[in-house]
């Protein structure tokens, strides 16, 4: 059942999520054989997988030493199992493996993204270091716009909080300077909305417009080096060089 759910999942998905779901479903598969709680698929109970659970918690607190489940995560613990457990009955129901999925009654939450670590002081400093020297050693009026466009992207995003694909998709005509101010067409959920930003934004981004070649298709407001709209992939690359330039 196991290959045949893989095999599926190939016709479906990328790689890494085959691998996510089958190697969370093979760890189940390997105690149940162990366990020898279950030697037919097709008796599989509810109670089974709870005990299953019960088994991923108790083995966590062994290894961590410490009895309080919120300290060792249990419900993190076990999301990507559950997640994993709930594809694969489902496939078996519809596959006519099972007659009847276990999970039926088994409810759970996805636990809560943990609090995202923003940049420290000094992290942020480095950055700017590095896009200072890459705009004093720039020398071609091409060298010049991409240092300026680098240190305008990142300043939109320190201080307005636009997401990666919001300010991937800004135009020319998104940007106010006046008013100090980007408007997002199609946010989360398709909603707009306007994001503000500061004086050295606004500095920024009028240094990178005015080296910006108008010769840009759809207006795009961030260009390659080729003259090309910027995607989000591009510019979270260009983050990520970036970071590696300063060691962030």
């Amino acid at each position: 059942m196991l290959d045949g759910f893989r095999f599926e999942l190939e016709t479906r998905a990328r790689p890494n999520t085959v691998e996510y779901y089958c190697g969370h479903i093979g760890v189940f598969v390997q105690w149940a054989h162990e366990a020898g709680h279950v030697e037919d698929p097709r008796s599989l109970t509810k109670r089974d997988i709870e005990s299953f659970f019960h088994y991923l918690v108790g083995n966590e607190r062994s290894r961590s030493g410490k009895g309080d489940t919120e300290q060792v995560h249990s419900q993190r613990r076990r999301w990507p199992y559950y997640r994993a457990l709930k594809r694969f009955l489902s496939w078996a129901v519809s596959e006519g493996h099972i007659c009847h999925n276990p999970l039926e009654g088994l409810q759970m939450r996805a636990p809560e993204d943990p609090p995202v670590e923003p940049y420290h002081p000094e992290q942020i400093e480095r950055f700017f270091r590095v896009l200072d020297y890459d705009w004093q050693v720039a020398k071609t009026p091409r060298q010049k716009m991409l240092a300026a466009r680098d240190r305008a992207v990142l300043c939109l995003f320190l201080e307005s909080g636009l997401r990666l694909g919001e300010l991937a998709l800004l135009g020319t005509a998104d940007v106010d300077l006046q008013r100090q101010r980007a408007l997002v067409r199609e946010g989360k959920m398709g909603k707009g909305r306007v994001a503000g930003f500061g004086p050295q934004t606004k500095k920024s981004l009028w240094r990178y417009m005015s080296l910006r070649p108008c010769a840009v298709k759809r207006d795009a407001l961030w260009m390659t080096e080729e003259g090309r709209p910027m995607t989000k992939h591009g510019v979270c690359r260009t983050s990520a060089m970036m970071g590696h330039e300063t060691g962030s």
